[in-house]
């Protein structure tokens, strides 16, 4: 070992720094073991960086463990949208604020008033993650806490990806802002629709004896809508499978006043009923322009309407 640095310092000091000597026109040959000696130095820390960039953990192909996906969430503060019990609406929009390995907690960020109790479990979805080689969006735990401000979980049991819905919803804060007339009836413009009295009607403002202020939009989007009916207002022709049609009412905050849209549809699904209220599902499939003789005419190529693109 002594042999072999004693003839690489011979010719570091010999010929190396001769033709360094020679390239740069220096004078001094310390000048030019100098210059050897921080080249040299640029080289090892152009390596350690590259060897740095590809074994940092963002760099892995499989995305890391699934087990490490509730920590990069919390860490990046993503919010989260949890599930309600039958897993099709949402119930609690929340952030991981702890990641331990036993238990998350979650701070409520919106509630739509079905927090989870203790000991059911909930599916938080979130935005598409590789991890473990694959893809996911999703994962079940079991609530171990829960109030009106914050989630504890268990850890999470199994991961996987749930595909969202085609339309997202948006779901309806606020009922001053819409109103809805519906008639269990299949699209027609020879009938008059905008003069014909509603099967059923949504307005917060009704001061009639029509029972319209009591129910409810519960969400809107470009594929549909779900509205909470109570039972004595709901027409016996009002079931599954039935064509509607729809005239509602959007409040533009530019124009300070509610610009109104027609559009036909099929009620998908009708439950509950126990509490007074029935939620009815509707699937968009026309969108209508009004006439001035109070008929609608029919636009059947539009899959959802315009008022909600």
């Amino acid at each position: 070992m002594e042999t072999l640095l004693a003839d690489l310092q011979r010719y570091v000091d010999g010929p190396l720094a001769e033709m360094l000597t020679s390239m740069f026109g220096l004078e001094d040959p310390a000048q030019a073991r100098v210059l050897l000696a921080g080249a040299l130095a640029a080289v090892a820390l152009a390596l350690l960086l590259l060897a740095w960039l590809l074994m940092r953990p963002g760099r892995r192909r499989n995305g890391g463990r699934v087990e490490d996906i509730p920590s990069r969430l919390s860490s990046k503060g993503a919010v989260l949208d949890m599930l309600d019990a039958a897993g099709r609406d949402v119930a609690v929009r929340c952030v991981i604020t702890r990641a331990g390995r036993r238990k998350l907690q979650c701070d409520i960020v919106e509630s739509s008033g079905s927090t989870p109790q203790e000991g059911e479990a909930a599916t938080l979805l979130f935005a598409p993650a590789t991890a473990g080689g694959s893809k996911t969006n999703s994962f079940s735990a079991t609530v171990s806490k829960s109030d009106s401000d914050r989630l504890v979980l268990e850890a999470p049991h199994s991961f996987g990806y749930v595909k969202r819905r085609e339309h997202v919803r948006k779901r309806v804060m606020d009922q001053q802002f819409i109103r809805v007339r519906l008639w269990v009836s299949s699209r027609d413009s020879d009938f008059p629709f905008q003069d014909a009295q509603p099967d059923v009607g949504v307005n917060s403002y009704a001061q009639d004896d029509s029972g319209h202020e009591a129910n409810t939009v519960i969400n809107i989007s470009n594929g549909g809508m779900a509205l909470s009916v109570r039972n004595q207002n709901l027409p016996p022709t009002c079931i599954s499978g039935v064509p509607v049609v729809m005239n509602i009412f959007l409040f533009n905050f530019r124009e300070k006043e509610f610009i109104p849209y027609w559009c036909s549809g099929e009620i998908r699904s009708m439950e509950g009923g126990d509490n007074g209220y029935t939620r009815i599902g509707i699937a968009f499939n026309g969108s209508g322009t009004p006439r001035d003789d109070g008929c609608v005419d029919w636009d059947t190529g539009n899959s959802y309407p315009p008022s909600v693109r």
